[in-house]
């Protein structure tokens, strides 16, 4: 540190800069933008409308549907899929039918199946529609959005 850039009185015993007491409580103006985003993002979290995370304990969801195979040359069979309260109900569909998804939350969600062979992205109140699996078996799927919801496709 130069020394001689300094008064006596503003170096202590030490040799060191005093720091007087006007200087030490001034705010900055750094201080000051820190504090206004630090509110401003306070303020986003609280007011946002939709919320970032599913409640704890969603709520039961209707069984889906499934109607039989129609004839030859006729379209393939469908199932439904109800997605509410950030759950999923357990699904069964014949192989390759359309299954049509909809979100009753206002949120957006996907249904992408654990091993890729099928994923739908469905808006919040929105409509979508995904082809099931050819080969029988159970998939198990979830949301890519909300990890936590999980549900399940049985191929029959």
């Amino acid at each position: 540190m130069d020394r001689n850039r300094f008064a006596p009185r503003d170096v202590n015993r030490a040799g060191r800069l005093a720091v007087s007491a006007p200087m030490s409580t001034r705010i900055t103006g750094s201080l000051v933008v820190c504090a206004t985003a630090g509110l401003f993002t306070l303020g986003a979290l609280l007011l946002d409308p939709s919320p970032s995370r599913p409640p704890s304990s969603p709520a039961p969801v209707a069984a889906a549907t499934t109607t039989k195979p129609a004839a030859a040359g006729a379209k393939p069979a469908t199932a439904s899929l109800v997605i509410a309260d950030f759950g999923f109900a357990p699904v069964t569909a014949r192989p390759g039918a359309i299954v049509t998804v909809t979100n009753r939350d206002g949120d957006t969600h996907t249904v992408t199946a654990s091993d890729r062979s099928f994923d739908a992205r469905v808006k919040g109140n929105g409509i979508a529609s995904f082809t099931a699996p050819t080969a029988p078996g159970a998939y198990t799927f979830a949301c890519a959005i909300h990890p936590s919801m999980r549900g399940r496709l049985v191929v029959a």
